[in-house]
């Protein structure tokens, strides 16, 4: 245990730092199983113990796992291990919250994620300068082009973004106290990732963030706590940079005036989920047909883009409805409710702004179908869930500042 306990700032740091290097996906891999097994270490198995708070991450990975294995011909154990990573192993980080050393050093991890995101949105915002003669501030192109040179899909790129913002957020939520050298490097940082959101721009992340600024204003409120105006300006200044520095915007605005929304792909993708699911009787169905059965779906909406790229449900509800029918769909909004409820209940505010942006962005996208969705996702619930498990001696609230 003692030798474990050694091992977590420099596990920890390697995880955070692997999305720096992205593009090396195998090494992210290597990361997380990594990391599982150093909370597996952790655990206490005979304290362990099934409860309100825990059973609908245990009922989500049961029922996927049944589905992968048992129900249908099909079996993937690639895809349980991915089950175990999103909703059992992330229940260990209890544990993690009992060693003084990670609740010590859990402010400069996040730190240092946020250091990580940064320096990709530098490199993004230079490549984007660069690649100026060639998309001519047409943001389609220019975002196509960062993620063909890049690879990289835009919407999980911002969502690793966003979540280095609220990290960030959340570490200079007493600015005043920093010296002069600290504060220019958190405007620096607040720069570059802001400038990376507004060269991707993916819509729900931008959205995510303004519900979650809302949500923490209403909770603000309702507190009586005094709300700075100028925090209020620097949050009304950054939603309207990121919609106004961007054509998307104001494209889409023109799109629903000349188009219908059942021209989109988006329509096609989450019409033919649907049928699907009402011809499951909605108790899932072969993972393995899901993606054939939905291109012959597309055929009669003549759309290159739906056959070329073979589009998915792009919407993480229905995907697990698609897979696990109505009782994992159940099993995983409960994970989401537990996570809202208990972040509410101890006054973690940075894990309910999170969880926020992730059922956001479920919506548009199936974010835990890819391994950069799985990878935020798992980082997240590693370092917070165990802090809104545990009693009231393992709150975030009582952890040393940064």
């Amino acid at each position: 245990m003692n030798f474990s306990k050694k091992l977590i700032k420099p596990i920890f740091y390697l995880f955070v730092f692997s999305s720096l290097i992205y593009f090396v996906e195998a090494f992210q891999s290597i990361m997380m199983m990594v990391t599982a097994l150093l909370l597996i270490s952790f655990a206490k198995y005979e304290d362990f113990k099934v409860s309100k708070k825990n059973a609908p991450f245990l009922f989500s990975f049961v029922i996927l796992a049944f589905y992968y294995t048992l129900f249908f011909s099909s079996k993937s154990f690639k895809l349980i291990a991915e089950s175990l990573l999103l909703f059992v192993i992330p229940l260990l980080s209890i544990y993690l919250y009992q060693a003084k050393s990670f609740s010590k050093d859990l402010k400069k991890i996040q730190f240092a994620y946020s250091i990580s995101l940064s320096l990709l949105c530098l490199f993004f915002l230079a490549f984007y300068i660069y690649d100026i003669p060639n998309h001519h501030f047409d943001w389609y192109l220019a975002r196509y082009n960062l993620e063909f040179y890049n690879k990289i899909h835009g919407t999980y790129i911002c969502l690793w973004i966003a979540i280095a913002i609220l990290f960030l957020a959340d570490l200079t939520s007493s600015f005043k106290q920093f010296p002069i050298s600290k504060k220019v490097l958190f405007f620096i940082m607040f720069i570059l990732l802001f400038s990376g959101l507004i060269i991707y721009n993916s819509r729900n992340i931008v959205v995510g963030l303004i519900i979650i600024s809302g949500v923490r204003f209403l909770l603000l409120k309702k507190q009586n706590k005094t709300i700075s105006k100028k925090v209020l300006f620097l949050v009304l200044f950054a939603v309207l940079a990121v919609v106004l520095l961007s054509k998307r915007y104001i494209e889409d605005i023109q799109f629903l005036f000349e188009n219908s929304f059942k021209n989109s792909t988006r329509y096609a993708a989450w019409s033919c989920s649907s049928r699907l699911i009402y011809d499951s009787n909605f108790m899932g169905m072969d993972f393995n047909l899901i993606q054939e059965k939905l291109n012959e779906c597309y055929v009669p909406f003549h759309s290159l883009e739906l056959t070329k790229f073979k589009i998915n449900s792009h919407n993480q509800y229905l995907d697990f409805l698609l897979k696990g029918g109505v009782f994992m769909l159940l099993a995983f909004i409960s994970t989401l409710f537990v996570k809202i409820k208990y972040a509410v209940k101890n006054q973690n505010y940075l894990y309910l702004s999170i969880t926020i942006l992730f059922a956001v962005s479920f919506i548009t996208e199936n974010i835990l179908v890819r391994q950069y969705g799985i990878y935020s996702y798992f980082l997240c619930d590693i370092l917070l869930l165990g802090s809104i498990l545990g009693n009231k001696n393992h709150t975030r609230n009582e952890i040393e500042k940064y």
